[in-house]
This record gives structure tokens, C-alpha cells and sequence, in this order.
């Protein structure tokens, strides 16, 4: 079996419709939570093999 492990949780920030972040991808908005995650836990990005996110 293989182990999962939580390092942190970090969130975007919220908007409203066609507001200041309805120009960003949402793939962009991850990739800055993705680097917040590095900076913050200090995992090396190379030992993560799979990301899970959501939407709420």
C-alpha cells in the first residue's frame, strides 16, 4: 500500500465573478498554492509524485 501524506494546506484567494482574478487560469492559481506549499514545508518538490486538489 502506498503512504499519503498531508504536508499543509494553503487556499487561493476568493473572487467574485469577473472580478480582479478572472483573467488567471486556474492552473496559475495552483501553481502559486503549489509554491507556497514548497516554500512553507520545505519538501523537496522532487519526492511529490501526486497532487490532489479541490474545489468547494
Amino acid at each position: 500500500m502506498t503512504e499519503a501524506y498531508i504536508v499543509d494546506a494553503v487556499r487561493t484567494p476568493t473572487g467574485r465573478r469577473g472580478g480582479g482574478l478572472s483573467s488567471l487560469h486556474p492552473a496559475d492559481l495552483l501553481g502559486s498554492v503549489l509554491q507556497a506549499l514548497v516554500d512553507r514545508s520545505g519538501i523537496d518538490p522532487g519526492a511529490v509524485d501526486d497532487v490532489i486538489t479541490g474545489c468547494v
